[in-house]
């Protein structure tokens, strides 16, 4: 049975409860508000950004993970003998898919990445469903694939 973790960037909203249970790694996103910049849920809270947001009556920018912290975090799982299924918010609101994508193809493992098409909440259900398919035994294409068709 394969090892397989599942990562998230930080949009997915998913309880500390939760991200314990399954063992999943939350990869913060940079959240913009004006000039500056903040690790998504390290730096900042949801609550601090929702207040900015009406503050200022815009929504903030993001920014996804860079090239050498994926590189960081898919190198760090495959030589703990992992597969790695790497989820993102929609793909039409980041880059991080791509980006994640492009990653993937240069390291040498198993990584799977699947665009959530979601945003919050959405994308937490996915990695729920993500998270029970690597319990159950599945790869990381079993279980990207698993998600794309659904």
């Amino acid at each position: 049975m394969p090892k397989v973790k599942i990562c998230v960037d930080s949009t997915c909203d998913l309880s500390p409860e939760l991200v314990k249970k399954y063992d999943i790694e939350i990869v913060p996103i940079h959240v913009i508000l004006g000039d500056k910049s903040y690790r998504d849920g390290v730096d900042i809270t949801p609550e601090e950004i929702f207040k900015w947001s009406d503050e200022n009556k815009t929504t903030p920018k993001t920014a996804a993970l860079t090239i050498p912290q994926a590189t960081e975090l898919f190198e760090r799982h495959i030589s703990n003998g992992y597969e790695v299924v790497y989820i993102s918010i929609s793909s039409e609101m980041s880059s991080s898919y791509g980006l994640a994508k492009m990653v993937a193809e240069t390291v040498g493992g198993k990584v799977a990445v699947v665009d959530s098409k979601n945003l919050s909440t959405g994308v937490g259900l996915i990695v729920l469903k993500a998270a029970e398919l690597a319990q159950e035994g599945h790869d990381c294409y079993e279980i990207k694939e698993i998600l794309d068709t659904q």
